[in-house]
This record gives structure tokens, C-alpha cells and sequence, in this order.
């Protein structure tokens, strides 16, 4: 069985990069870098949740692959 590398916090480092890029274009660091944490806290949590109900599908043996 294969086991997945560990990348959790990847989204958030996303989101912050982004978050400072936008921020650096518009001039307005303090705001964008902010929505980039929540963006990317947020693409964390999501991901987390859809893994979970996958793996709930997988252990009821619902869903076949």
C-alpha cells in the first residue's frame, strides 16, 4: 500500500502568497494578506472534510472504486 506525503498547510502557504501579491499590486498589504490566511485556512479545512467523507465512504464500503 502506498502511503501520501504529509502536505498539510501547502493551501495556507498558498493563500498567504497570494493574499501579499494582491496586496502588493493594490497597495493594501495589511487587508490582503489577512484574506489570504482566512482563504487559505478555509481551502485547508474544506480539503479536510471531503478526505474525511471519503474515507467514511470507503470504510462502509458504499463506494467502489
Amino acid at each position: 500500500m502506498e502511503t501520501k506525503k504529509n502536505l498539510k498547510g501547502v493551501k495556507l502557504g498558498i493563500g498567504i502568497i497570494l493574499g501579499s501579491i494582491v496586496g502588493y499590486l493594490t497597495s493594501n498589504i495589511q487587508l490582503w494578506f489577512v484574506l489570504g490566511i482566512a482563504i487559505g485556512a478555509a481551502l485547508e479545512y474544506g480539503t479536510k472534510k471531503k478526505i474525511i467523507k471519503w474515507n467514511s465512504l470507503l470504510e462502509q464500503k458504499i463506494l467502489v472504486i
